[in-house]
């Protein structure tokens, strides 16, 4: 069975449907149906449906959007800001205590969906009452988390890039504390946190090969002989693979793969040794050439 991953429009959510034997490029614009009615949304991905792989089949492809279909769009738009503004009027006349962040309209029009972060439990039934009076179709009240609304409204992170959240075609994965400090950084909240306030997500891209080189690599305070002497590890470079320790007014480089551990010490080859403490004797031999 052949199975695209489809992302909803102006939605985070991934769905993996049926291609009902259409071929289907990634990205093009599709309609489809899945369990809450007719949407629009773009395939991100296609692929073999196999078994062993726990993909959760949601609907189906009905058929490929024409530009009829696009040109939809914006009339969805207009429902769903006059259904924002509508929505955030009554709330606030019943003092709920939400945030409305987005608001969905299905493309056959059969569901408005409305995004919210809330603090505590909230009572909207009455509220939903009235959207639906107004609007006359089914309402369906729908509370996210910080990270899901980030991923909604969208933005820049501190690094000057669109957020990773956007780019997250499943669930979140869990990110935490131990990542940030497997590769060496600032534990300042304000520095390893995102535009939502919880961990960055990218600090579980590299997470698995920090933790993988760090296993080679002395860390800090870790003892490390040199020709009898003794001297203990300032600083880690992970990706570089090496460390630095200080001899007397100078800072030295000492690579991973020069070392060799004993009894809890690290011991550093001859050959690194001799060019670590005689560099010009090599800057000498390479000039003769």
């Amino acid at each position: 069975m052949e199975v695209s991953a489809v992302k909803l429009r102006n939605s985070y959510q991934i769905y993996y449907v049926d291609t009902n034997n259409l071929f289907v490029n990634q990205n093009t614009d599709c309609i489809v149906e899945i369990d809450h009615g007719i949407d629009i949304g773009k395939v991100v991905k296609s692929t073999t449906y196999q078994k062993k792989r726990d993909l959760k089949i949601n609907g189906k492809l009905i058929r490929k959007a024409t530009d009829e279909d696009i040109e939809k769009i914006k009339e969805l738009e207009s429902v769903e800001e006059k259904a924002f503004a509508t929505c955030r009027e009554k709330a606030s006349a019943r003092n709920l205590e939400m945030k409305l962040v987005s608001v969905k309209c299905l493309f056959d029009k059969t569901k408005l969906i409305f995004y919210f972060v809330a603090e505590n439990r909230i009572d909207f039934r009455e509220l939903v009452r009235e959207l639906a009076a107004v609007f006359r179709t089914r309402i369906e009240m729908r509370q996210i988390g910080v990270r899901d609304e980030a991923r909604l409204v969208g933005g820049y992170g501190p690094c000057g890039k669109k957020m990773c959240c956007l780019f997250q075609r499943d669930d979140f994965d869990p990110v935490s504390i131990k990542m940030a400090k497997e590769q060496n950084l600032n534990l300042n909240s304000m520095k390893i946190s995102g535009m939502c306030g919880r961990l960055l997500c990218c600090l579980g891209y590299e997470y698995e090969i920090y933790k993988e080189l760090n296993k080679k690599i002395p860390q800090v305070d870790s003892e490390i002989v040199i020709g009898g002497n003794t001297y203990t590890v300032l600083n880690v470079n992970t990706l570089n693979e090496s460390v630095t320790i200080r001899d007397k007014d100078r800072f030295l480089e000492v690579f991973a793969r020069d070392l060799s551990l004993s009894k809890g010490k690290y011991y550093l080859s001859k050959e690194a040794e001799h060019e670590l403490f005689n560099p010009d004797e090599k800057d000498q031999d390479d000039s003769e050439y």
